[in-house]
């Protein structure tokens, strides 16, 4: 029974888990290219009571008796599969489709990536986020441009005074496991051993994505899956409470032995 007790503990603490992850995902169901997470679990350590093609007596024995003493999270990991795209008015709006990735320099000099593509100028005619990061591989821009093309292929545009002249071109940057970044929040991801190095490149070349200006990528969350999942790691969380419930029962019977 005190086994019980503690395999349905853990079975408990990974469907709460499970339940927390599907709470952030479903909290940010209209964050700007936000990637829905997964919880992955494993079973723990075995405890050999016999072991399969042990010899027997007569014979080998065709199975074993091994007992599992519970579950584990075994990792949480980003889907990056594609987002909507939701159409804005903001010329400096972009999403990507396809593969890749915004690079931004962090104030401690470091640089971190994003999907989010909601851009600002500032007044140095920097290129930044919304917290005022500035975009790597991205041209400057006249602050007194009075209208910004951006092609497909990341070409920049700008007409000042009525004449228009290319700027350069958007660089972007992808990885090749992009399941081992790292997230800091703020739709902001670094670089790990887990994810590779950054390989860089223009849109719409050698496997990058294309950028689309006047959007923004909506989140991949889908809210119907979301919510089925949350009720089977209820109901599953609610099977691990029975299981403790039983054992208790079972303790309690047979300290009441005469």
């Amino acid at each position: 029974m005190n086994r019980t007790l503690w395999i349905s503990a853990t079975g408990m603490e990974c469907q709460q888990l499970m339940t927390d992850t599907i709470a952030n995902n479903m909290a940010n169901v209209n964050t700007t290219a936000y990637k829905r997470s997964a919880a992955q679990f494993q079973d723990m350590l075995y405890q050999n009571m016999g072991s399969p093609g042990a010899a027997t007596a007569d014979s080998v024995a065709p199975v074993g008796a091994q007992l599992g003493t519970g579950s584990r999270t075994g990792g949480i990991s980003k889907n990056f599969s594609q987002g909507g795209l939701k159409n804005t008015s903001s010329a400096l709006d972009l999403a990507l489709e396809g593969d890749g990735f915004f690079e931004v320099t962090m104030p401690d000099g470091s640089t971190a990536v994003t999907r989010a593509g909601s851009f600002h100028l500032n007044a140095a005619g920097q290129v930044v986020t919304v917290e005022g990061y500035p975009v790597v591989g991205f041209p400057a821009i006249e602050t007194t441009a009075t209208a910004i093309d951006i092609s497909r292929d990341g070409t920049v545009s700008t007409t000042v005074d009525g004449k228009t002249s290319s700027k350069g071109q958007v660089q972007l940057v992808r990885f090749p496991s992009p399941e081992g970044l790292s997230s800091l929040g703020h739709n902001l991801y670094a670089a790990t051993e887990a994810s590779g190095t950054a390989q860089r490149g223009n849109p719409g070349t050698s496997g990058f994505g294309t950028v689309a200006q006047y959007f923004q990528e909506s989140s991949n969350v889908e809210i119907v899956s979301e919510m089925v999942d949350m009720i089977a790691s209820q109901r599953a969380y609610e099977m691990n409470s029975k299981g403790i419930k039983t054992a208790d029962e079972m303790l309690r019977m047979v300290a009441n032995l005469r």
